[in-house]
């Protein structure tokens, strides 16, 4: 049985049917009543909100139970279902918050133990899993977080080592793979761990050239691939890391032209793609780069408008789609933006209501959900 702070996990779980990702749905029209968004993450095809209050409010699909309401039905209206939180995390289909205690809650698919519950049973009530907890990223079934003594731990799906812990067995305990971490991203089978000294480390499935370590060898092990690194994201099979110079260097997948680098041709080495950038995000197979002057810019699959462009046609040269940004997220289909003033927009697919405006339109221009 997993113990952590005193408590089991059979009393954890018992006490979840309480303090859990459940409470009352509401439905805000767009702006929220004034309540600033200061985060948006995005799974496959569910979406979390998290609000300056610390309110997790959730759309999409729930079949898994990942939006964490204490049932399996999907809504295409935010939702509310968690307060007190600080931070936000998507996989595929399980979703993570941390409370300001520094407290992990998980929630959705659990078929390889991502969640970290000691079993592999889904569940629609928020866990209590871990303590201590700085910062998360979900990869598409394995699951990472940063404790706030800079130690890394993960859990999950590891049949191509990207859990970082030397071997490539499952598993559903959180398990210690690293310290000195300031950093986390994870992908669909690969994982990243940026080191307080600006290292970036990388673990998992490499067969695209994703974890940029210059050859296609899966690695169990934390191998060193960059330095001077300020910023990593995650695609599916391709990666994004942003210097502290404000280059953006892309490696890995480039069927869609995701890397941005201007060609269709996939790469097992870092490359430079743009200048001026200070935030970055990554979904399936597109990616984002916030430049300085809060304009946005894409580039990748853009099949179901998730670039926001105004069309569907996919790009491998990066194209300004957005101005007045202050933090992107992309999830599977779709994407997020935050504009300065708090409000937040939306676009690409939207079959299972993921977006939270109100439908099931899918829409390749953005659109304003809070």
């Amino acid at each position: 049985m997993y113990i952590f702070k005193g408590f089991s996990l059979s009393v954890i779980m018992l006490f979840s049917m309480v303090l859990s990702f459940c409470s009352p749905a509401v439905t805000p029209a767009p702006g929220g009543g004034g309540t600033k968004i200061i985060r948006a993450a995005g799974g496959f095809y569910h979406s979390l909100i998290l609000t300056e209050t610390g309110d997790v409010w959730v759309a999409g699909r729930n079949i898994e139970g990942q939006l964490g309401k204490g049932d399996n039905a999907d809504v295409s209206n935010w939702t509310l279902v968690l307060s007190g939180a600080s931070q936000i995390a998507c996989g595929a289909y399980h979703s993570l918050a941390v409370k300001t205690d520094g407290s992990l809650w998980v929630v959705g698919y659990n078929l390889y133990g991502q969640l970290g519950i000691g079993n592999n049973v889904d569940t629609n009530y928020g866990v209590i899993v871990l303590s201590g907890v700085s910062q998360i990223a979900g990869g598409a079934n394995h699951s990472m977080a940063l404790k706030i003594d800079g130690s890394l731990w993960t859990v999950g799906y590891n049949f191509y080592g990207q859990l970082g812990k030397g071997d490539s067995a499952d598993t559903n305990i959180w398990i210690q793979v690293l310290t000195g971490v300031s950093q986390i991203a994870g992908g669909d089978k690969h994982s990243f761990a940026l080191l307080t000294n600006g290292i970036l480390l990388a673990s998992g499935r490499n067969f695209d050239g994703q974890l940029g370590k210059g050859d296609n060898a899966d690695t169990n092990y934390w191998a060193a691939v960059l330095s001077n690194v300020s910023q990593v994201a995650c695609g599916l099979f391709h990666s994004l890391a942003l210097k502290t110079d404000g280059t953006l260097w892309a490696t890995g997948y480039n069927n869609s032209g995701q890397l941005g680098k201007g060609d269709f041709i996939s790469t097992n080495k870092w490359v430079q793609v743009l200048t001026g950038v200070s935030q970055i995000a990554a979904g399936d197979y597109f990616s984002f780069a916030l430049k300085t002057d809060d304009s946005l810019w894409a580039a990748g699959y853009n099949g179901d408008g998730q670039l926001g462009k105004g069309d569907i046609a996919n790009t491998n040269i990066w194209v300004q789609v957005l101005t007045g940004v202050s933090q992107i997220d992309g999830g599977g289909k779709h994407s997020f933006a935050l504009k300065t003033d708090g409000s937040l927009w939306a676009t690409g697919r939207n079959y299972d209501g993921q977006l939270g405006k109100g439908d099931k339109a899918s829409t390749n221009n953005w659109v304003k959900v809070w």
